[in-house]
């Protein structure tokens, strides 16, 4: 090569070296549509001229720029391969145009990227793997379209720079946790900003199967604000979090969503909720931004219900298997369903009531035409229970039993001429009877103790009928309407006229009910037919009697003082010093030592079975060393006493090891015939 060939190429590769520093630092007009200024492509305002753009549209280009911005202009499509060759790009604007879908691989390996604008097109779907490669970037922009649908892959774990994504005024119906997928820094005091307000949002869903990692700060911030959700469920949120059992306002908070201006239903649904943030003190924190509104029902609507609606006003209606005319409604603030039928016509109880989830029933039957109260499949579950006013003459004692934790009784204002004994299983103050035309029998002077038992009560002076007279219930006795022993023996003595009749009356009585007949004798002549015990002589017993009973349970331990205590140490003529645990029990000793040396020193055991007694540890402990002392005795006797609190109690008895326990006792029930008598008899011998 000559020197002066030489000399010509070295002119030429300094004067295009030139010719591109100038290219790229120096607005240059490439085209007629497009301008390179910078290291941008600078392609709005409509000069692009063509509706669809592919790899061929920037042939002419320089690859290592920077930035291309294509808004406005007429753009309905771009193929995936129209940005290969920039693998400089940090920005990218296609923002006002007709685009309808995005290609998945248009943004393929744009490892630089940090914004891209697609706002103000008309693009319905997001593909997965957009973003796949665009690991820098910080803006995404989709503001303003017609996106229906974002597939599960879009947004992903590597998008770690996001800060701010723009989906707002779109057709989205559902949300899903993308916000939370790109595992950005959690302590960089920079927030995600993810807006999604102004679409049609009313559901949430989980398809990505995501689940909680978020970790404090929580640098997130999701805007909801404008869409259509009508419900909350606590299911809403804790979808993300499988298992979680705290606090569902902590979980709430920690998600930093924002839904104020939604049409929210404000039913049992939001309750969990509100409630929780009432007990809190984010009540007052960030209110303004808490604003959340009740979209309906009518009567609450616009009513900021986290601040200024009452917790009893979140109810939730039922109308399945509700009774004609009757409102039925779940009420989370007293954790119940309550039916109210009042003044529906109603002649029979409803068959059947709508399914809940508290297992409480709070039913209200006043002022009907009701004459009987029988079983039902929800009796069980009723905990309160007005059926006032209506034409009630029967009342169930198996309905009563089945409602085990019913508190509160108004059967006032009906045709009941009794009611069942099984009634005094709730304190008498928690049970309205008055209105009711009580007749003064035997089946109800159980009553009387019943009604002495709540002293506070308001209406303790309910009167019976009694020979076309009235008299308190509370002053009824059984010896005045003739129901015990000595009554019948009167009645006989009146009505016969003669002694004859009067033996002849106990001679078939001893032959048909002799345990009743030795009562009989005992009661009327002071005699006991049988042996005396060695122990009712052992002068090392202090006790006559030591009574076992559920402490716990206050019925029974007023029962105890008023009536087993006040009997038999206060009215009985044979009067008997009874050591009562709750009472007498010396104080700071050992409970299980106290019992022992006091049951020791007793001649009798009575052990009081009610319900409760046979789930506390100490009363089991107390009746197996009643069974060391019984067998310790060394004569046959009756030392150990058992008293069913009613004769349900029976079936306890069937089992193991009470079966073998009860064997050969004596087992009575306050509900006996003849009980205070009989109850006498077993005792320890004491003349007057």
């Amino acid at each position: 090569m000559t020197k002066q060939n030489f000399a010509t190429k070295n002119i030429f590769k300094t004067e295009m070296l030139l010719a591109v520093c100038i290219f790229l630092l120096i607005p240059v007009e490439v085209s007629a549509t497009c301008v390179v200024n910078a290291g941008v492509i600078d392609c709005t305002g409509g000069t692009l001229g063509t509706t669809i753009v592919t790899n061929a549209t920037f042939d002419n280009y320089p690859p290592n720029v920077t930035a291309i911005h294509l808004s406005n202009n007429d753009i309905e499509y771009i193929s995936s391969n129209t940005f290969d060759k920039f693998y400089n790009l940090l920005d990218l604007n296609i923002s006002h145009n007709n685009i309808t879908y995005l290609e998945p691989n248009v943004l393929e390996y744009k490892r630089k990227l940090e914004t891209f604008d697609a706002s103000f097109n008309k693009i319905e779907k997001l593909p997965n793997n957009l973003f796949r490669d665009t690991f820098s970037l910080i803006n995404i922009d989709l503001k303003v379209n017609n996106i229906r649908d974002i597939e599960p892959n879009v947004f992903h774990k590597n998008l770690i720079n996001l800060q701010n994504v723009n989906l707002s005024n779109n057709s989205l119906t559902y949300f899903e946790p993308w916000p939370y997928i790109p595992e950005v820094p959690y302590n960089d005091h920079i927030d995600l900003i993810f807006d999604l307000r102004n679409n049609l949002i009313f559901s949430f869903k989980n398809s990505m199967n995501w689940t909680y990692n978020l970790r404090e700060p929580y640098e997130y911030q999701v805007y909801l604000q404008n869409n259509n959700i009508t419900k909350y469920k606590d299911d809403m949120i804790l979808q993300y979090h499988p298992g979680y059992t705290g606090d569902v306002l902590t979980e709430f908070l920690t998600y930093y969503i924002n839904f104020t201006g939604n049409p929210v239903i404000c039913d049992c649904e939001v309750y969990n909720l509100v409630s929780r943030l009432h007990n809190s003190f984010f009540l007052y924190l960030r209110v303004d931004s808490y604003r959340y509104r009740c979209g309906s029902p009518s009567h609450l609507a616009s009513q900021d219900f986290f601040h200024n609606i009452e917790l009893s006003e979140f109810v939730c209606n039922k109308t399945d298997k509700c009774p004609p005319g009757c409102v039925c409604q779940e009420r989370p603030h007293i954790n119940a369903m309550v039916v109210n039928c009042t003044g529906t016509g109603l002649t029979t109880l409803p068959e059947e009531l709508p399914e809940e989830r508290f297992g409480r029933i709070h039913l209200h039957l006043d002022n009907n035409n009701i004459q009987h109260f029988t079983r039902k499949n929800y009796t069980s579950k009723i905990v309160n229970l007005t059926i006032s006013n209506n034409k009630l003459s029967y009342f169930s004692s198996d309905a009563r039993t089945s409602m085990k934790n019913l508190a509160y009784l108004d059967i006032s204002g009906n045709s009941l001429s009794f009611v069942p004994k099984e009634m005094q299983s709730m304190s008498f103050d928690k049970t309205i009877v008055t209105g009711n035309p009580f007749q003064c029998d035997c089946n109800m002077t159980w009553m009387k103790e019943w009604i002495n038992v709540s002293p506070g009560a308001t209406d303790r002076d309910i009167e019976c009928n009694f020979d076309g007279k009235y008299k308190k219930i509370r002053d009824i006795t059984r010896e005045l309407l003739l129901c015990t022993f000595e009554g019948i023996a009167i009645g006989l003595s009146i009505g016969l006229g003669s002694l004859l009749a009067v033996v002849i009356g106990v001679a078939i009585t001893a032959k048909r009910c002799p345990y009743e007949t030795k009562v009989l004798v005992f009661r009327f002549f002071g005699i006991h037919p049988r042996d005396k015990y060695k122990v009712d002589t052992d002068t090392n017993k202090e006790h006559d009697v030591y009574i076992s009973f559920d402490i716990e349970d206050i019925q029974v331990r007023q029962w105890v003082k008023t009536v087993f205590l006040k009997k038999l140490e206060e009215e009985s003529k044979r009067k008997y010093k009874i050591f009562c645990p709750g009472r007498d029990g010396s104080v700071g000793d050992d409970e299980a030592t106290d019992l022992i040396t006091n049951m020791n020193k007793s001649r009798r055991i009575v052990i009081l079975l009610s319900p409760g007694y046979f789930e506390q540890q100490m009363r089991i402990f107390e009746s197996d060393q009643a069974e060391v002392e019984h067998n310790a005795t060394g004569d046959a006797n009756c030392r150990v006493i058992y008293l069913l609190w009613n004769y349900r109690m029976k079936k306890n008895l069937e089992q193991e090891p009470w079966k073998s326990r009860a064997e050969g006792k004596r087992i009575l029930c306050p509900d006996d015939k003849f009980f205070w008598h009989k109850m006498r008899y077993e005792l320890p011998f004491k003349t007057v």
